[in-house]
């Protein structure tokens, strides 16, 4: 990432300024005086004469790595062939816009329309040179802006261009064939009106904000790489259940492989879904939803892990010195329609009890505990004004199941409580007493929590039962054991940490400030599209520092020695920034020529990383001593 560019004009004169004053300021010598003085009066003479040289500064940083990089990927040439232009279009292609453009989000990290022509203006040398083509004015307008994303919101045309460009991609870098996808949603949210048909709807927010109106983008990522591979734009009230197919499908054409893993979490898990992957040939791993059929005998699989047939089965899952579970297998036919054609798999049932997730669950139990007890003993505080007492014992059993009921601690805690009965004596009818005076006996009842008490008991047997979790896969157990579908489950960081690129930083997309549909749709491809350079370019520099033995310093402000074996893309590019790489335009009366500072070694080791060559920067100094 680049900080605003530094375009700062200097005149330099060869003589400084305070000699050359002190000399004008002498009294002139004639000839009969000390001939110093014509030696100090010549400096100041010539230094009146000599030209001023004019310094023009240009901070390009990462820009020239970036479009050099676009380049080879061939993204101007793929463009223009999926999306070509209008018979009428003047100045830059579509192809080029595009290439400009990432180039921008991705050094700026900032999706929006309005800076790009600033920018470029600023950079107009250093991106004529970079793509061999003049730039005009007009070309990165927000109208010019706006007819790029309008093609990119065609998705007959997007889906071939990311199958294209995967392609691409893994030619020109020789990338590993895929061995496993991702598959899941994000969505991303504006500040717009909702029209009935658009793409912007309320909905189940990933944002925690479901008073914004949302799109939803289903995506593919390679796992474990992070690679991103497809995606696609939905209106954010869709359901998720009926999007994975669809990409699947386009996800499996494109890669061309028969026999992948897919996985996915529990929305993934429709039966539809399953049997068209096993009919395939390919293999999915999905989480059960507790819903339906499963929340029926999700029970019993837990009992036969605990007391049951299976207790004895119990494998331990560790990763190093790590236990991560236990858990233990069952098979089972699966059959359903595909088509007109009825399908019959065997599915593996995988009931694995997470040690993370049971001791989160057993600690927010405590704290339920905790807050249950203090609610139930403020039931029945001590008399006084303002404050309501139970007079009849089921008001107070009532009460007290519905505290019991609104911290689920059903059957955990013992509750007691006693009956207080009081009487008051009074004079009947107004006027002093006497010895003859009639009297009334008044009686009331209170009733008085006296014991709250914990029921071990059943509170260590809820505690066994947590954690636990069942998750199918058809996938050979030769291939894939139980141990292995596990941390496979867990690796779906790799597109969640997608996601976060996508909507924080570097790209941040999230909120959306385009309005119209097609806008909001050409947007979003745009970033996925920047999403999967960043990917790719944070691959390649992992593999390059793998393949050298040596590993990226001063990738950590302030900490120039530390290293990672794990280099970001969005650190590399900041580091890169941060070494201010500049191009200085020196103009002087004899003419003017370019200048540019030594390529530090960090970016002449991601230039090697990348396949790159120094002349990305180097052809930007033009007639350069």
């Amino acid at each position: 990432m680049v900080v605003p560019l530094d375009r700062t004009r200097t005149r330099v004169d060869d003589v400084p300024a305070k000699p050359a004053a002190a000399a004008r300021s002498r009294p002139t010598l004639r000839p009969h005086e000390d001939s110093r003085g014509d030696a100090l009066a010549k400096p100041a003479a010539a230094a009146r004469s000599r030209p001023t040289l004019e310094l023009t500064h240009q901070r390009v940083d990462d820009v020239p790595l970036l479009v050099g990089f676009l380049i080879k990927l061939r993204i101007p040439e793929i463009v223009d062939r999926q999306l070509p232009p209008h018979p009428l279009h003047q100045g830059l292609s579509n192809g080029w816009l595009i290439t400009v453009w990432l180039a921008y989000i991705l050094s700026q990290a900032d999706h929006r329309k309005s800076p790009v022509q600033q920018w470029v203006e600023s950079l107009k040398h250093t991106l004529e040179t970079l793509i061999g083509q003049p730039i005009r004015p007009v070309d990165f307008n927000d109208d010019r802006l706006a007819l790029v994303l309008k093609r990119l919101s065609d998705t007959a045309a997007w889906h071939e261009l990311e199958a294209v460009l995967w392609g691409v991609q893994c030619e020109v870098y020789a990338l590993p064939p895929v061995k496993g996808v991702r598959l899941d949603s994000t969505t991303t949210y504006g500040y717009h009106a909702i029209d009935d048909d658009g793409l912007m709807q309320l909905g189940h927010s990933t944002d925690h904000r479901p008073d914004l109106p949302q799109i939803k983008l289903m995506a593919a990522a390679a796992q474990p790489s992070g690679l991103f591979l497809a995606g696609d734009v939905h209106p954010g009230n869709a359901a998720d259940d009926p999007l994975y197919l669809p990409l699947y499908r386009r996800v499996r054409a494109m890669l061309g492989q028969t026999g992948l893993l897919y996985a996915g979490d529990c929305k993934m898990a429709a039966l539809e879904t399953r049997a068209e992957i096993a009919s395939n040939g390919d293999f999915y791993l999905t989480r059960l939803p507790l819903t339906g059929e499963v929340a029926a005998q999700f029970a019993a699989w837990v009992e036969a892990a605990l007391t049951g047939e299976h207790a004895a089965d119990l494998i331990a899952i560790r990763l190093d010195d790590e236990l991560l579970g236990r858990g233990y297998e069952i098979e089972r036919l699966q059959s359903a329609m595909v088509g007109k054609t009825q399908r019959t798999w065997t599915e593996r049932v995988q009931i694995i009890r997470s040690e993370v997730l049971a001791k989160t669950q057993a600690a927010a139990l405590q704290r339920r505990l905790d807050k249950a007890e203090a609610a139930l003993r403020g039931l029945t505080p001590p008399p006084g004004p303002g404050r309501t007492q139970f007079t009849t014992g089921w008001e107070l059993e009532r009460a007290v199941a519905a505290v019991l009921a609104e911290h689920q601690v059903e059957g955990l805690l013992e509750v007691k409580f006693e009956s207080e009965e009081t009487s008051q004596t009074k004079y009947v009818g107004r006027g002093r007493g006497g010895p003859n005076r009639p009297k009334t006996t008044n009686y009331s009842v209170r009733y008085q929590i006296t014991t709250v008490r914990r029921i071990e008991e059943a509170i260590r047997q809820r505690v066994e039962r947590m954690g636990w979790q069942a998750q199918v896969t058809n996938i050979p157990a030769e291939r894939l054991s139980l141990r292995d579908s596990l941390l496979t489950y867990r690796g779906g960081w790799c597109v969640e940490r997608m996601f976060h690129q996508f909507k924080d930083q570097p790209l941040g997309i999230r909120p959306l400030f385009v309005r119209r549909d097609d806008q909001i749709q050409g947007l979003t491809h745009l970033v996925t599209l920047a999403l999967r350079v960043l990917t790719l370019f944070e691959v390649l520099v992992r593999r390059g520092q793998e393949e050298s033995g040596e590993k990226l310093s001063g990738l950590y402000p302030g900490q120039a020695k530390r290293t990672t074996d794990r280099p970001t893309g969005k650190r590399v590019l900041e580091a890169i920034s941060r070494e201010q790489i500049t191009l200085t335009l020196v103009e002087s009366g004899d003419g003017h020529y370019w200048h540019l500072e030594a390529l530090p070694e960090l970016v002449e080791r991601v230039l090697g990383y990348l396949g790159l060559s120094h002349e990305v920067y180097t052809r930007l100094v033009i007639n350069s001593s």
